[in-house]
């Protein structure tokens, strides 16, 4: 039963609660520090429904579904609900006491246990009659709507039952809590971007020493300077990165006052709203003691109806992992396959799924793939041992990666990219110009070209769209410095910062329709010049950019023509600019259709000449593979190949630097090959590279590969 609690009697509760938490004598540090029975901690979980556990019967089949496949798990975490928005807190209070029961039969089964709470502040309306149903501030979006099952993350109230609830989770003895990914404030169905409620115009009118109702707010982000409207808006941006800050310092405190040392771990996806604070909570999840924290991105591909969306994927979980400090060790990819369905999506999707996640910057994987159902769960045996076979190379690539950087051509961004979108109109929901531009870069992926997630990786930076104004001049020229793609739209935005010089070129007519590109005869089209593509702005209604070089030194690469042959000036340029460094600028659909061979060849070259030799890897084959590479050194790089095709790649073929004597390539299956180094190839780098011929990759199948200098 959900009673209400009046806004005082709740408080003066957590206050009795926090006084009795400071005067208990510490549990030992050591003791609670468990890096789980298994051996292989982190590598693998599962997260359990409460359907599952709650009853003794559902339990005990639970354990004996898992006994199919001993050592399939390094650990289970315990859902404590299965609707989104937080429970009452008696209703926590029992189900945690009957997880206490729960853990110490889990180890016994040679796992860890852990609680994963749902619910902190709520993700959207489910289940409102079941649910916390208190009168207090729920988040709210800039005009003034709220969703009834979310909570404000500051408001007194929400923060007194929060120490409550992790209380009661802390002293059930889990080995791990983690927070589920509702801690966020954009999103929280049926409203967007929050949190507007009168508390938080109120809160942040103070921090800004300058009084503010929410028009007056909004107002702020959209008047004034190009300036003045990005410095507000990552002042909002800061406070957003402040408020979640607040609320993971009260779940540490909470949880540490409990049982000092316990590992928390908290759920994201891409929190551009939020200010993508992940360095920042994790120290202070961390809290004082320095404790484990532990990290899992995630992101959304449900189903096999479309497959590309799993790479898509494995680059939000690779743009999260690149935020994360070094000491974060385990980081578990979410494997979500809601609704639970089989036939949706595929056991082998399911486990390719999770390489990619490691491959992209994982450390290991949390499989959500069990019925949230009270139902036997006897259907997903075939999945379970699919993911028990697939257990020897997961740990393959932990110990070949690490956390060792993913390198590539990096399409750039920073945690303050929010604040260009819609740079010249409402915010924050007036568009998304910046973060939609910032996802165009990653279908080079598709062509064979590795992508890198934060500039520790990168070696050619891609800007695409007004992203680039968040940057500051000192980055911009640094990242100028080097290699450069662009696109017209990031040109505009630098001319608007005065720095367009860098590019070699100006803008000239806008092409609404019936504009080919024509490749032209330079040394990095190779053989293709006079190849067309032809985009067809009839049907996409994508304009296209002219593009007039402006100095002598500005190389055009290819041009526009329309149907009778005539000539519409350049759609591609190169230049090396007086910074040193090497820019690209396409203004004839640079994201879309670049999968056929000329373009493909084209792309991968300009790629391999921006980056000046430093891509170690590039497939040579004309295949829909991807491959993420990592590098441990100048002299080891491992990376892993994903056919993203329903075609097997069977004659594959890389290019890799010729220093390189030792090869191997390990499939999905375990077995292990040594390559042998190919030959010699003319290249558009300086640096000597060979043709590596590997073994073939069926339909979208994985497999590893790696490289060393050393020929012992």
């Amino acid at each position: 039963m959900n009673e209400p609690l009046n806004r005082r009697s709740f408080l003066q509760a957590a206050a009795t609660t926090a006084s009795l938490l400071s005067t208990m004598h510490p549990v030992d540090a050591a003791s609670t520090r468990r890096s789980g029975p298994g051996s292989h901690p982190g590598l693998v979980a599962f997260r359990i429904s409460n359907e599952q556990w709650q009853t003794d019967e559902r339990f005990e089949a639970l354990i004996r579904f898992f006994r199919q496949c001993p050592g399939v798990a390094d650990e289970i975490a315990f859902f404590t609900s299965s609707t989104h928005p937080p429970l009452p807190l008696s209703e926590i209070q029992q189900r945690a006491e009957i997880l206490a029961k729960r853990m110490p039969r889990i180890r016994a089964e040679g796992m860890s246990a852990g609680i994963n709470l749902l619910a902190t502040m709520g993700h959207h309306e489910e289940n409102l009659d079941g649910s916390l149903a208190e009168n207090w501030a729920r988040v709210t979006d800039p005009q003034g709507r709220s969703s009834r099952g979310s909570f404000c993350p500051a408001s007194d109230e929400l923060r007194a039952y929060v120490a409550q609830v992790y209380t009661a989770l802390a002293e059930a003895d889990p080995d791990f809590i983690w927070i589920d990914d509702d801690v966020r404030l954009a999103g929280h169905m049926p409203v967007g971007m929050t949190c507007f409620c009168e508390g938080c115009v109120a809160r942040y009118s103070k921090e800004s020493g300058r009084p503010f109702t929410r028009g007056t707010l909004l107002a702020s982000f959209q008047s004034g300077s190009l300036e003045e409207r990005l410095a507000a808006r990552v002042r909002w941006l800061d406070h957003n990165r402040a408020m979640l800050d607040s609320l993971f310092a009260l779940i540490e405190q909470t949880v540490h006052r409990v049982r000092p040392g316990l590992a928390l771990g908290f759920m994201t996806g891409d929190r551009f709203y939020e200010g993508y604070g992940f360095s920042r909570w994790a120290g202070t999840l961390a809290g004082a003691d320095r404790g484990p924290v532990r990290w899992r991105p995630g992101g959304g591909f449900y189903s096999d109806e479309s497959l590309t969306g799993l790479a898509g994927k494995a680059h939000d979980i690779g743009r999260q992992v690149s935020q994360l400090p070094r000491q974060v060790e385990v980081i578990q990819s979410e494997i979500e396959n809601f609704p639970y369905d089989l036939l949706r999506k595929a056991a082998e999707t399911t486990v390719v799924e999770a390489a990619a996640h490691m491959a992209a910057g994982c450390t290991g994987t949390a499989f959500n793939v069990l019925s949230q159902r009270p139902d036997p769960l006897a259907e997903y045996d075939r999945l379970l041992h699919r993911i028990h076979r697939a257990r020897p190379f997961y740990r393959a690539l932990r110990e070949e990666f690490g956390r060792s950087p993913v390198v590539g051509v990096w399409p750039a961004w920073t945690p303050d990219i929010f604040s260009a979108n819609s740079v010249d109109g409402a915010w924050p929901e007036g568009g998304s110009d910046a973060v939609g531009g910032l996802s165009r870069g990653y279908v080079l992926s598709e062509i064979g070209i590795p992508i890198a997630y934060g500039p520790e990786g990168s070696r050619v930076a891609v800007f695409s769209g007004p992203g680039l104004l968040a940057f500051s001049k000192d980055d911009l020229r640094r990242h100028f410095s080097g290699g450069v793609l662009m696109d017209a739209a990031a040109w505009q935005s630098l001319n608007r910062l005065g720095l367009a010089s860098w590019t070699g070129v100006s803008l000239g007519e806008v092409r609404a329709r019936d504009a080919i590109e024509v490749l032209s005869e330079h040394a990095l089209n190779g053989s293709y010049h006079g190849y067309s593509r032809d985009c067809r702005q009839s049907f996409w209604h994508e304009t296209a950019q002219e593009l007039r070089p402006n100095s002598a030194s500005t190389d055009v690469l290819a041009r526009m023509i329309d149907y009778s042959g005539r000539d519409l000036g350049a759609s591609m340029t190169l230049f090396k600019n007086e910074l040193g460094g090497r820019v690209v600028v396409m203004g004839y659909f640079p994201w879309m259709q670049l999968h056929h061979l000329a373009k493909s060849t084209q792309m991968k070259s300009v790629c391999a000449w921006l980056a000046d030799g430093r891509l170690p890897v590039v497939v040579d084959s004309f295949a829909r593979v991807h491959l993420w590479v990592r590098e441990q050194g100048p002299d080891r790089v491992a990376c892993l190949l994903l056919n993203g095709s329903l075609d097997p790649a069977e004659e594959l073929a890389v290019r890799v630097p010729a220093r390189m004597q030792q090869l191997r390539w390990t499939d999905f299956d375990g077995k292990t090959t040594r390559l042998a180094p190919g030959p010699r190839v003319a290249g558009v780098t300086s640096e000597a590279q060979r043709r590596l011929k590997v073994p073939g990759l069926g339909a979208w199948s994985v497999g590893l590969l790696t490289l060393s200098a050393s020929t012992t």
